[in-house]
Order: C-alpha cells, then structure tokens, then sequence
C-alpha cells in the first residue's frame, strides 16, 4: 500500500470528522468540555486496540526523563480539544478549519525556538499567508472581526502546534502506536481532575441516536490518524507526506458547503482556504 494512497485516505477521514464533530456540536444540549473528554477517551480506546492487533505497544523502558514532556503533552491535547470543541459549537466548521490551519505556524515558531530549526525566507511568506487566509475569512466589511468561536479556534491551534512541537521530541524514544493511545486517553483523565462536574455531562453522549454519531466520529478520527502516522513510515519524505496532508483545508471546506450547507461568504472561504494551504505548504 503506497504513501499516497495512505494520506488520501486520512485527508478525507479528517474532512468528514470536522464535519461530524460540527453536526454533533451545533445542537443545543450537547457540552463541548465533556464531549471533548469522551471522544477523546474513545478515541484512545480504538486507537489502543488497533495498535494491539497490529502493532508494538510497548513503552520505552524509563520514563522519568520524559515526565515534564509527557505532562505538557497532556495539559497541551487536553486544552486543545476543549478549544477545539468549544469553536466547533460556535462556528462553521468550513471557519474553524481555516483559522485552526494557523497551528502550523505555531508549531514552526515553537520548533524555531526550543528546537533550533529556524524559519526559512519562504516559512515567513507561508506564515503570512495563513494569516492573511484566517484575516479574509474573518473582514466583515471593512472591519476585521475575530468572533469567540474563531477566536477558540486560534487558542485551539496555537496548544495543537505547541504540543506538535513536544510530539516530535518524544516520538525520538516512543512507538508510534502507544504514544497516540497515551496522547489521547492522559488528557482525559486530566480533564476529569480539572473538571470533575462535567463527569455528569457524558450521560447526554450515551443515548442510543448520539452515542452511535460519536463512534462514528472515533472510529473515523481514529483511523485518520493511524492512516497519516503509517503513511509517514512508508514514505522516504516526510514533507511530501505532510504537505500532502493539508489539501484537508480545502477539501473541509468544500465538503461543508455541500452537506452542510455553510454557504455564507463561501467566496472568501474558499479564497482564504487557498491561502491558508498555500501558507502550509510553504511551512511544510
């Protein structure tokens, strides 16, 4: 199975999760904090399972080095996915991916300064790019205007990028397969220390008509994230693998203008969906 056919597979797995968790989100009685702690627990579930049919689970041996990495990687995922949600119920989904497509240039910064890989000529001309896609999508009239769910969306994307930054330190000693299973089921726990009231919340997602929609959405997640970290294997390049990842910009938007019907400016949204993916490729 080629490099290729892998990243199409995630691309289009990751579109229509957006799109789903958008569906779930936009009705009145859902809660994005326990939502985000649910789906994050299932997804780790599915996640952990597959890797345990198919793949090597084990931990690295010491883990005490590592301790303050991997409790950034929890506090980062875990208020990642609470901004994550929270824009999602606010806004489009075809919004939120453009303005979250911004976490790429956190996580080039962050890398530029605890890593030491500095930003190129043409990573600045990308950063630029996606900011001038999130500033289009954002101009009402002659105003900028950076509305909560938008603003959630940022936040999201600037944890995600920090924590991408941290994920490439600790994959140097993990396996790809318990490491994702760690970085979605630790947050969870976290988030029901932080917020244990929002416990009584998960009964919402246990009937039978939304319980069904969030295994959907998991499974999909899930794999999403399996087929991108396998693809990455397979492929002796992992820019053309990560660039090729980003089409999902365009495509999310394109797909909730279809099904969802997020038809409102849709001119600009696509306009600032192509800067954005412009933007990335040239961070990539």
């Amino acid at each position: 199975m080629s490099w290729q056919f892998l990243i199409l597979v995630s691309v289009i797995l990751y579109s229509i999760s957006v799109l789903l968790q958008r569906v779930i989100l936009k009705e009145n009685e859902s809660q994005p904090i326990a939502y985000s702690m649910f789906f994050q627990l299932l997804v780790g579930i599915v996640i952990g399972i597959t890797g345990s049919l198919f793949a090597d689970m084990s931990l690295p041996s010491n883990l005490t080095p590592l301790f303050w990495n991997l409790l950034l990687m929890t506090f980062l995922y875990a208020f990642a996915n609470v901004f994550i949600f929270k824009s999602l119920k606010l806004t489009e989904a075809s919004k939120f991916t453009i303005v979250f497509a911004t976490r790429a240039f956190f996580t080039v910064f962050a890398s530029s300064l605890l890593l030491k890989e500095f930003l190129t000529g043409s990573q600045f001309l990308g950063a630029l790019l996606i900011f001038s896609g999130v500033v289009l999508i954002n101009l009402k009239s002659s105003k900028f205007s950076l509305d909560k769910g938008s603003l959630f969306a940022l936040l999201g994307a600037l944890a995600f990028g920090l924590a991408n930054t941290n994920d490439r330190y600790l994959l140097k000693s993990f396996n790809i397969y318990p490491y994702i299973t760690l970085a979605f089921i630790a947050p969870f726990f976290l988030m029901t220390v932080i917020y244990p009231k929002e416990l009584k919340h998960l009964k919402l997602f246990l009937g039978k008509t939304v319980l069904k929609k969030v295994l959907l959405l998991s499974v999909i997640y899930a794999f999403s994230a399996i087929s991108f970290f396998a693809a990455l294997q397979i492929s002796n390049n992992s820019s053309r693998v990560a660039s090729a990842n980003l089409t999902s910009v365009i495509i999310t938007v394109i797909l909730s203008a279809l099904f969802l019907k997020e038809r409102e400016s849709l001119s600009k949204k696509i306009a600032g969906a192509v800067l954005s993916f412009i933007g990335l490729l040239l961070l990539a």
